[in-house]
């Protein structure tokens, strides 16, 4: 009666005995870095108009010019500028970013119902800085990108607001083609 008590006990240790090795050994062999996306293979979406994207620095202005660009009395948040900017946007950096585009803007809630109520319009306009960055290679650019962002509001003044990104363009697979893959405004 004792050994039946005790087999019970013994298989539950035995149990959690396995499934920790099963999870040591899933660590086993694993890096700090994270893994790189995995490459996507869909023929990019046609650029807009006036923008080549065969040149990376076009396609970071023109997507930084988008996402900072906001209609608050029209626009739900500061993400309806990702949607905008989405055309020139890698698809996997689309799906990794998600939901969470609105935090790619420092807007807080007082401020865009402030702009919404007053019927405000924020237009950006961007451009490279020469400061340092990575070297290019034949499908990576990285850029340290200025956005200056003018509110326009009838009866309202406010100053401009400015932004510094961090920005990648990615050369999409098989293709001459340039998405931006990054941004990290700081």
């Amino acid at each position: 009666m004792i050994q039946h008590i005790h087999r019970p006990r013994a298989a539950a240790y035995a149990a959690t005995i396995a499934t920790a090795i099963v999870i040591a050994a899933g660590g086993c062999g694993s890096h700090n870095e994270p893994t790189p996306p995995p490459a996507t293979s869909a023929t990019p979406s046609p650029a807009p108009a006036g923008v080549d994207d065969r040149d990376p620095d076009q396609v970071m202005l023109w997507t930084a010019n988008q996402l900072y660009s906001w209609r608050p009395a029209q626009d739900a948040s500061a993400a309806a500028g990702f949607d905008r900017a989405r055309p020139l946007l890698d698809p996997t950096y689309i799906q990794q970013v998600g939901a969470s585009a609105a935090g790619l803007a420092r807007v807080t809630g007082a401020s865009w119902a402030r702009w919404a109520a007053d019927n405000a319009t924020i237009t950006a306009s961007s451009r490279i800085t020469g400061d340092d960055h990575p070297a290019d290679t034949g499908s990576k650019h990285q850029r340290v990108v200025e956005i200056t962002q003018r509110i326009s509001a009838p009866g309202a003044t406010e100053p401009d607001r400015r932004v510094i990104a961090y920005m990648m363009a990615a050369r999409q697979p098989g293709t001459d083609q340039w998405r931006v893959s990054m941004i990290s405004p700081r």
